[in-house]
């Protein structure tokens, strides 16, 4: 089972139905011919590095990735520089599908890989490569437990138990889309698993406009937005008729009181959380009855929790403490097995995020243990860019913290000892690191201290 397995099966009961709308529209018949004409450029098993932006081929791209049975690396569009480069030597894929945007940017950093823009129709799969529980089909380059980037492996057979567990709880029978977040980002991809579970139909956004996102919720009576805070704040700067919208779920970053409240009083719609990782995938989700409230809900059906304290104790209610996790589609580790050992528990997923549990069972979040910040949905590891900063030859320590940002989340500054102090020095370091980073990942401000903080 996979997502492509799923489209399949909804391809049999619906051809006609509509099922992608972009650059063109495609239907479930439609989308399932081009898979599978095209599935035979990968082979099972073989690495296959996914780096594009939203679009008809990225998703077909994607689909047939599943299709042909080959280990899938997930990556945001905006990876770039140092950190694709480290990517992509540590993953060493057989074969990288991108767009001719992406190509022309890291077109220096992709010499000597077997780069594909446009994948040629071979010869027919007729049937989707059937994914075994525990094999590793779909793998992520974030790693926020563990403090630095690295492969989070995942069975297609169980994220698919995770969005069939997901769209139980939306209590919507056919679901209409708009995918505004990358689909290599968790929640892109459940997003866009949870509506072909449900046969239904997705507005694909190559890069997030609030004119574009408005337009197609009334156009194409979209009623499932799942995206992140940042969106739902956009969307409060506008005039817009949101009145299709049955379900508004917010992921991926704290939502603020203020955006919830204000999202009700203009549009009369209530904002739900979902809480999960890259880890463990979705873990929570918000019951319509406790709409109102800012918690990230109560875990799905299949998920055990428990609050553990740093004594080792359980929580009880109201105290803080780690919030560990038991599902069936946790990870399958990390590449690297030692760092594995380093967050399980037995069974337990130890998520490295704080939280709280009131009388009821709701669950609130209340920071994070583990070294990660959150900037407009994005996760930051700071000790990737300490690494960066200590290659500077003017560099003998950095730390790299986060600032609040309000809704958009933590920025990431950082302070740092050097050699010898001069002019310029901390526009110099700041320029070194954010030459090499995404620019989620830039770091907004140097201090030079003689202590690190």
């Amino acid at each position: 089972m996979s997502l492509a397995t799923l489209l399949y099966e909804k391809g049999k009961t619906n051809p006609s139905k509509t099922f992608l709308i972009g650059e063109k529209t495609l239907t479930y018949n439609d989308a399932i011919e081009e898979i599978s004409s095209i599935a035979s450029n990968f082979s099972p098993g073989e690495t296959v590095v996914h780096l594009m932006y939203n679009s008809i081929p990225s998703i077909i791209a994607y689909l047939a990735a599943f299709w042909a049975g080959s280990k899938i690396i997930a990556l945001d569009p905006l990876t770039s520089a140092e950190d694709l480069k480290f990517i992509l030597e540590d993953a060493k894929p057989a074969v990288v599908i991108t767009d001719d945007e992406i190509y022309n940017r890291e077109k220096d950093i992709l010499k000597g890989y077997k780069v594909i823009t446009q994948l040629q129709k071979k010869e027919e799969i007729r049937e989707p490569y059937e994914y075994k529980d525990n094999e590793a089909g779909l793998i992520y380059y974030y790693a926020g437990i563990a403090g630095k980037t690295m492969q989070v492996l995942h069975s297609p057979r169980r994220v698919i138990k995770n969005i069939e567990e997901s769209y139980n709880t939306s209590q919507i029978q056919e679901v209409r889309s708009v995918l505004t977040v990358p689909l290599a980002h968790v929640l892109g991809n459940s997003m866009f698993g949870i509506t072909i579970k449900s046969g239904g139909t997705v507005y694909v956004m190559r890069k997030f406009n609030v004119k574009e996102l408005i337009n197609a919720i009334q156009t194409y009576r979209i009623n499932y937005l799942s995206t992140v805070p940042m969106i739902y704040d956009s969307l409060l700067s506008e005039n817009a008729d949101l009145s299709s919208l049955e379900l508004c779920i917010s992921s991926a970053a704290p939502l603020s009181l203020n955006t919830l409240k204000s999202f009700k009083e203009k549009y009369g719609k209530d904002i739900l959380q979902a809480y999960g990782c890259t880890e463990c995938l979705g873990v929570t989700y918000q019951p319509k009855e406790y709409a109102g409230i800012l918690t990230i809900g109560k875990p799905l059906p299949s998920v055990e929790i428990k609050i553990v304290k740093d004594d080792g104790k359980e929580a009880k209610i109201g105290e803080v403490g780690e919030l560990w996790v038991k599902s069936p589609w946790v990870m399958l580790g990390y590449k690297d097995q030692s760092e594995t050992k380093k967050v399980f528990e037995g069974d337990w997923l130890k998520t490295g995020d704080l939280v709280t549990m009131d009388e009821r069972g709701l669950l609130y979040f209340r920071g994070v243990k583990k070294r990660m910040l959150k900037y407009k949905g994005y996760p930051i590891f700071p000790r990737d860019l300490e690494d960066i900063l200590k290659t500077h030859e003017m560099v003998i320590d950095a730390k790299v913290l986060g600032e609040d940002e309000g809704n958009l989340g933590q920025k990431p500054v950082a302070y740092v000892i050097v050699k010898e102090r001069r002019s310029g020095l901390e526009e110099e370091l700041l320029n070194f690191v954010n030459s090499k980073v995404a620019f989620y990942k830039k770091l907004k401000k140097v201090y030079i201290v003689d202590k690190l903080p």
